[in-house]
């Protein structure tokens, strides 16, 4: 008996918290065209959810002009937050934009430990303006 009770307010509450249409206004007129489904957003592939920090000269890592030793260890230390173990397996310094708006990026080629390879950019603008032991190559 006690579990007929129990099935009886399970099916009681089913039906109280099933949702029923809307009605539709009573003033609306009849000629009213119904308004469309909504529609689901679009599905967004995995790879453009991927973390592309560091990976162009467009999303370089801006190195703090505050950071001692050119930034290297500021390099070091974010390749291996984000990477983990890695050796640096060569490099070189880049600019892009003219003027005012000249950039300086130091571009780094990597090596995890799981023997892949990635470049990584960091900008160095600011930071460079702080070295002091050779001044910064003028643009061509």
């Amino acid at each position: 008996m006690h579990r007929k009770l129990i099935l009886a307010a399970i099916a009681a509450a089913a039906t109280a918290c099933a949702t029923t249409p809307a009605p539709t206004p009573a003033s609306a007129p009849a000629s009213t065209v119904a308004a469309p489904a909504a529609v689901p957003p679009a599905a967004v592939p995995a790879a453009a959810l991927a973390d592309h920090e560091a990976d162009s000269p467009e999303t370089a890592v801006t190195v703090p002009a505050n950071a001692p030793n050119e930034g290297i260890d500021f390099q070091n230390n974010w390749i291996y937050d984000h990477f983990g173990r890695f050796r640096r397996a060569g490099g070189g310094i880049a600019h892009a934009g003219e003027g005012s708006a000249a950039r300086r990026y130091e571009v780094v080629k990597i090596e995890l430990a799981d023997h892949t390879e990635r470049t990584v950019f960091f900008d160095i603008t600011e930071n460079e303006k702080t070295w002091t032991n050779t001044p910064a190559p003028q643009p061509h």
